[in-house]
């Protein structure tokens, strides 16, 4: 079990899925929200049973963006609340159970179904199974990275949002689409590549 654990951080660290300033938590935080992007086959009831809630906690969130729960627009940013554990001790994240269906990939899941808030090695990390043989009617363990802040950066901000970065995306206009100043994103996220076109960053929110 060390051994799993000592790997599956030394993963989170290589991958940038969270820097050294995370790498050690002792408590989680009750709300995170996550930037989850829609894609077409996607609506918001798949996706509350992604995140595992409901649908009126994800409206909660999204007022200005989604006016119709039938017909959510595609190629938009919506926000969706979850717990941000604190994991063995080792990191923030939550840990969302995910029903296998046939065809399911970890590829697929991370990619489509939780919108490159994951990745298929990460998935992988924390599954007992091999990525080729997932039994049909498997309970599959998805883990997105979180996070509660950085007091040494600023005790204004006590909500943050995961945001996985996207092609064509870099600093100014991840900052734009936040309000926030790049200055304010780049110090939560001091060692992050934002035109890199994948992998995570924290943006503080205002709830």
């Amino acid at each position: 079990m060390l051994r799993f654990l000592l790997v599956a951080f030394m993963f989170l660290i290589s991958s940038g899925f969270i820097s050294l300033v995370q790498s050690v938590c002792i408590r989680g935080c009750d709300l995170a929200l996550a930037s989850y992007y829609i894609q077409p086959g996607n609506d918001i009831y798949s996706v509350s049973k992604y995140i595992n809630t409901s649908v009126n906690n994800i409206l909660k969130y999204n007022l200005n963006t989604i006016h119709n729960v039938y017909s959510i627009q595609k190629y938009v940013r919506i926000n969706v609340p979850f717990r941000c554990d604190c994991i063995n001790g080792d990191f923030f994240g939550h840990v969302f159970k995910y029903d296998h269906r046939i065809g399911d990939t970890y590829e697929k899941i991370a990619e489509v179904s939780y919108a490159n808030l994951t990745t298929r090695d990460w998935i992988q990390m924390f599954n007992i199974y091999d990525g080729s043989q997932i039994p049909d009617d498997a309970i599959i363990n998805v883990t997105v990275n979180c996070s509660c802040g950085d007091p040494s950066v600023s005790k204004d901000y006590g909500l943050f949002l995961t945001y996985p970065l996207r092609a064509g995306e870099n600093l100014d206009s991840v900052s734009s689409a936040a309000n926030l100043s790049s200055g304010l994103i780049r110090s939560y996220n001091p060692d992050v590549n934002f035109s890199q076109g994948s992998g995570l960053v924290y943006i503080p929110w205002r709830g």
